[in-house]
């Protein structure tokens, strides 16, 4: 029985763009091979890690929604684990009332417009005719 899940990849950050392509060529082929396929893949770019990892500060992210079979998911993370360009990955089974199709109409995000979501939600006016909570330090 196929379901769907979802595989967030943190690759190398010295992987150019044309490296980065091949080596989702090749996870798609693992998936491919497995009797999966991948619904979506979002490029989410190079990001700040949140601690060092194998000595490196940023990765470049890489988000797929798939559909596989269970017994499949474990070849697939053995056949990940043993790439050098991938520093993590993670492989999560979707929600089973997940609506697919909502999720495959939606454009991807690009980097910059995260960027700018959330600056927008940082830099928001605060409107100063409300007083602070009793427990904010504003209060204080």
């Amino acid at each position: 029985m196929s379901r769907y899940y979802e595989l967030t990849l943190i690759i190398k950050p010295d992987v150019d763009d044309a490296g980065a392509a091949a080596l989702m060529e090749r996870i798609s082929g693992f998936i491919t091979a497995e009797g999966g396929k991948i619904l979506k893949s979002v490029p989410w770019g190079m990001r700040r890690l949140m601690y060092p990892i194998r000595k490196f500060r940023d990765g470049r992210y890489v988000f797929n929604l798939l559909e596989l079979d269970a017994k499949s998911v474990t070849r697939i993370e053995n056949r990940l684990k043993l790439m050098e360009d991938v520093i993590r990955f993670l492989f999560i089974r979707a929600d089973d009332d997940l609506d697919v199709s909502r999720l495959l109409e939606t454009p991807p995000v690009t980097e910059a417009e995260t960027v700018a979501a959330g600056a927008t939600e940082l830099t928001a006016p605060v409107d100063a005719g409300e007083p602070a909570p009793s427990g904010s330090p504003e209060a204080a």
